[in-house]
């Protein structure tokens, strides 16, 4: 596993380097305290504080504007792209409703899989959700990784009925081995692959499956919702999910860019995951390790906004937080995993922007706490620009939510939470993305961490 140090050497250097940094930092600091008080004579001292100071100032400074002008600048990119994917889709679906005729004669096998492990609270839906779908569906291969629970013996009693519905049994090896096993046996050209938490609605099949009429697209990205907006917590996920796949992930498609491809709603074209090597083993983000290996071979990912699902999200602060170490310290592996492949990639949307964009937003989690403070001492020091800097930063990230709603067609009302959304996820996430730093530098291993499910999916 990438990051894994076991034996602690990494772990070990860095702490050395720490050490010497504050020996360095105490001795400094010493040796100021005894000229000032006259104690020793150290006459280069005041020139060297006053130096010291001026530069650490011009620094922080250069990084609070810099790091407001790249995240607006981020965000206009992001809506400009957005709204251009919107407005060619609305063509785009004009022509498919005219030659609807053509696209209903494409119907490629289509093999539904549903890695499972502990699910009897909601594997039932799941799969009669599946079963409507009115797209003809050639097989549904539940893949129990070694549940503990009645997963497997629900499957078996209520679904033994259909022909098409197969289960198979394997010891636990994770959801990226159940993954691969359910492709080495799937007959379908295109692999749908769900969540067990997940809903899909009728026709979402038939809405992802009709974007590989182009030759050159391998994976199509679903629109993920959320189906148990029952407290603050997943409602501020509800305008997170809204925001990031009608705003971003339309951007990212216009771009040809997309960083990851959701396993709880996405279709592939198996082929393709045959020819890159099937899901690794060596992340937790292993659909974002895949998509970014597609990319790399030249293949076009799609963002299809109408392959609607709702899925359960944590509804406690402790299960979002732990939902959010595995997704970031997942995506950190997978940039670090293809760091070089990133630098010759023939994608420039991936390597110019999309990358880039990602670990900007890494480091600005890391670092947002302080651009908060600055914004309040400015209001109170009156220091004009760097106010009106931090103050068009956040109502432009405002904005995006705003806009994101208007493409996606939803409910204004839950933007009555924004600023609160904003201002708890922002602290929310530096806490996560340190502590995924941290994990990362000490090398310790994170496993999946499975989320107990509550069945609370109201689609």
């Amino acid at each position: 596993m990438i990051f894994h140090d076991q034996k602690g050497k990494r772990w070990l250097i860095i702490k050395y380097c720490i050490f010497v940094c504050l020996l360095m930092l105490v001795t400094s600091i010493t040796m100021y305290i005894l000229h000032e008080n006259k104690l020793a004579n150290f006459p280069w001292m005041k020139t060297y504080s006053a130096n010291l100071l001026h530069w650490a100032v011009i620094l922080f400074v250069s990084y609070l504007i810099l790091s407001i002008a790249i995240g607006f600048f981020r965000m206009v990119i992001l809506i400009y792209f957005s709204i251009k994917q919107y407005r060619r889709n609305k063509i785009l679906y004009k022509y498919r409703a005219i030659n609807q005729d053509y696209f209903k004669a494409f119907r490629p096998r289509v093999t539904v899989i549903i890695p499972v492990y502990n699910e009897e609270v909601v594997i039932r839906r799941t799969i009669r959700a599946i079963m409507k779908s009115d797209y003809p569906i050639t097989e549904i291969l539940i893949v129990d990784d070694g549940s503990t629970d009645s997963t497997a013996e629900i499957v078996t009693k209520i679904f033994s009925f259909s022909h098409k519905v197969t289960l198979i049994r394997k010891i636990n090896g994770g959801k990226t081995s159940a993954l691969n096993l359910g492709i080495q046996h799937a007959i379908g050209d295109i692999i749908i692959t769900i969540d067990a938490d997940t809903v899909f609605q009728k026709s979402t099949i038939s809405r992802l499956v009709e974007n590989f009429t182009d030759s050159t697209v391998a994976a199509v990205s679903g629109n993920c919702k959320i189906g148990n907006m029952m407290n603050p917590i997943t409602l501020w996920q509800h305008i997170e999910f809204v925001t990031a796949n009608q705003l971003d992930k339309r951007a990212l498609d216009e771009l040809n860019c997309i960083t990851v491809v959701p396993g709880s709603n996405s279709a592939w074209r198996k082929s393709v995951i045959q020819e890159v090597g099937y899901y690794h083993h060596d992340t937790l983000a292993e659909d974002a390790d895949l998509t970014l290996r597609i990319l790399n071979a030249g293949y076009k990912i799609i963002y299809e906004d109408r392959a609607i699902s709702y899925e359960e999200c944590p509804e406690t602060l402790k299960d979002f937080i732990q939902q959010r170490i595995r997704w970031s310290y997942g995506t950190l592996q997978v940039i670090w995993k293809h760091k070089k492949h990133i630098l010759t990639s023939p994608n420039k949307g991936l390597k110019f922007f999309a990358i880039p964009s990602l670990l900007f937003s890494y480091f600005l989690f890391l670092t947002s706490p302080i651009i908060d403070i600055v914004f309040i001492i400015s209001i109170f020091k009156g220091t004009t620009s760097i106010f009106l800097f931090s103050l068009l930063f956040y109502l432009t990230d405002l904005l995006n939510s705003f806009i994101a709603f208007k493409l996606g067609k939803e409910r204004m009302k839950p933007l009555l939470w924004l600023i609160v959304q904003r201002l708890a996820y922002r602290y929310l996430l530096a806490y996560v993305t340190w502590k995924v730093v941290f994990k990362a530098i000490r090398g310790n291993h994170v496993g999946w961490g499975k989320l107990n499910r509550t069945g609370n999916n109201k689609y």
